[in-house]
């Protein structure tokens, strides 16, 4: 019983184990541009000012932007268009931001409604 337990403990402790070759690299480096495709903004909130937000969480996790342009485009109507300004679009104002880790897109209409569920976008980290 003994020999059993110990074989049992000794395997699943080896599990656990990770082994990184000498020479190897924990963190691989990263080659810009860093293009991230077909990231949706499909949650939004109306803020007090009446602008329509969709933060999309996390999506320059794991790359560095330190000293790098973010640039974002919107993908409509089998064209891209940046977005890290404002533009007219469906009769009203869009525009986004980087901050840290996370996408803010912001709509701002025109009228009260607001005229799409979802947007597709395009990350270029430079």
């Amino acid at each position: 019983m003994f020999i059993s337990n110990a074989l049992i403990i000794f395997s699943l402790s080896s599990c656990k184990k990770e082994t990184i070759l000498p020479g190897s690299i924990a963190n691989p480096i990263q080659h810009y541009p860093i293009t991230i495709n077909n990231v949706v903004a499909g949650r939004w909130t109306e803020n007090e000012k009446g602008i329509y937000v969709s933060i999309i969480k996390d999506v320059l996790a794991g790359t560095n932007t330190n000293n790098r342009s973010v640039k974002i485009y919107l993908i409509a109507d089998g064209k891209e268009t940046q977005i890290n300004q404002s533009i007219t679009f469906m009769k009203g104002k869009l525009w986004a931001v980087s901050t840290n880790t996370d996408i803010e897109i912001d709509y701002l209409p025109d009228s009260q409604i607001f005229p799409f569920s979802y947007l597709v976008i395009k990350v270029v980290i430079e």
